[in-house]
């Protein structure tokens, strides 16, 4: 655990032990999880076991005293996947002055409007140690201003240094063949991990339409990877440039949605590096009352699509993605979700199927199968082909 964790994590406790009448207000609460997963087909590499077993932990305090607020949320996970961690998802102040809103701290973002896949969300880096399918995002250090704007709302984001990606360990399933290093990482064209990077980002409605203008200068939360002299792949960060659009347009029950990115100073799959274009152009459907029941159906239909075709260095190069939620409209928030994603270059299939409850007003329980058909033939997904899974989440909310 590093001092700036330590650190953080002091403060949570030292805030949750204060008198309340100190502050205006304060709230303390949080979620405690509980997962199990298992693996169907034997592993492709011989140090992945079959069966996991994990806890999370993330406690969370929230103090307002007068125009200022402080929201602290460290993350200690532990289990026998290599995944055991102790980091902040996020911890930040936030106030107000002079017409801004002001945010100094650990902070997690998202932008974007599709299901399947969001080429907008550039912000974050990612905790990928329980598995490259099973990712979590890492808070980024960042100062943010944001001020209302004609009919719209603008950020401006400036990160003082880079967070680097948290990969797999040997015994992990969802992992490449050759284990990614987490000790070292390298930085090409002049990049260093405290380079200074922003963003800005422009939202706002007009009547049906919402949408989101953004545009990152920065390193790479996507590297390429190169051999290094221990026999493990290190992660090579370097700067891009990306502008991005997400919209989306309510048409009666139907969300029309799409995200579109253009993206210069990226490595390709071939550690090539190459400009591209990227796009997700889908819609999402609301059939209330289905079959004149009390539940409600929900379905999603989306194309994903790269101009560097099989050289992307992301899955979604040329994909079709299709889901339906089933909500049962009960006290219990009960739902059924089916996803599928087809590759269209590899013919590739992803099936996730999920269940969630709620048990009572502290308990949640979540069901997960997911399927992986022809990944062998997916340059980008062969090492995960074996590697479908069943998960059960017992999470407990305070």
């Amino acid at each position: 655990m590093n001092k700036y964790v330590a650190l953080m994590i002091s403060a949570w406790v030292m805030g949750a032990s204060s008198a309340a009448n100190s502050f205006d207000y304060i709230e303390q609460y949080g979620k405690v999880e509980f997962k199990a997963s298992s693996y169907f087909e034997n592993p492709a590499y011989s140090e992945q076991n079959d069966n996991f077993g994990e806890v999370q932990i993330e406690p969370s305090l929230f103090i307002e005293q007068g125009s200022t607020h402080t929201f602290i949320q460290p993350r200690l996970r532990i289990g026998d996947t290599g995944a055991s961690r102790a980091d902040l998802r996020e911890a930040h102040i936030s106030f107000r002055a002079n017409e801004m809103d002001i945010r100094i701290g650990s902070l997690l973002e998202f932008w974007g409007k599709t299901e399947s896949y969001n080429p907008s969300d550039i912000i974050n880096s990612y905790d990928y140690t329980s598995g490259l399918a099973d990712s979590q995002k890492l808070g980024a250090p960042a100062f943010k201003v944001s001020s209302d704007l004609n009919d719209g709302y603008l950020s401006l984001l400036l990160f003082p240094f880079f967070v680097e990606n948290a990969y797999p360990g040997l015994s992990s399933r969802a992992r490449l063949q050759t284990s990614v290093s987490n000790d070292t990482a390298s930085y090409s064209n002049d990049a260093s991990r405290n380079d200074n990077s922003y963003a800005l980002r422009y939202e706002g409605y007009q009547g049906d339409l919402d949408y989101g203008l953004s545009y990152f200068d920065g390193i790479t939360r996507e590297p390429y990877f190169t051999l290094g002299s221990d026999g493990r792949l290190v992660p090579n960060y370097f700067p891009i440039q990306q502008i991005g659009a997400d919209v989306q347009y309510l048409l009666g029950d139907t969300a029309l949605k799409t995200e579109i990115v253009r993206r210069t100073g990226q490595f390709n799959a071939n550690g090539v590096k190459e400009d591209y274009s990227a796009g997700v152009f889908g819609a999402e459907h609301n059939i209330y009352g289905v079959f004149d029941s009390a539940y409600d159906l929900i379905l999603v239909g989306e194309l994903a699509a790269d101009s560097r075709g099989k050289d992307s260095h992301t899955i979604f190069q040329r994909d079709f993605a299709a889901g339906a939620t089933l909500l049962f409209n009960n006290i219990d928030d009960s739902e059924i979700n089916l996803f599928l994603i087809r590759d269209l270059s590899y013919t590739s299939l992803l099936t996730r199927l999920s269940y969630s409850t709620r048990l009572n007003d502290a308990f949640t329980i979540q069901s997960n199968l997911n399927f992986h058909s022809n990944f062998e033939k997916d340059a980008g997904q062969a090492a995960l082909a074996q590697d479908s899974n069943a998960s059960i989440t017992l999470s407990y909310n305070w």
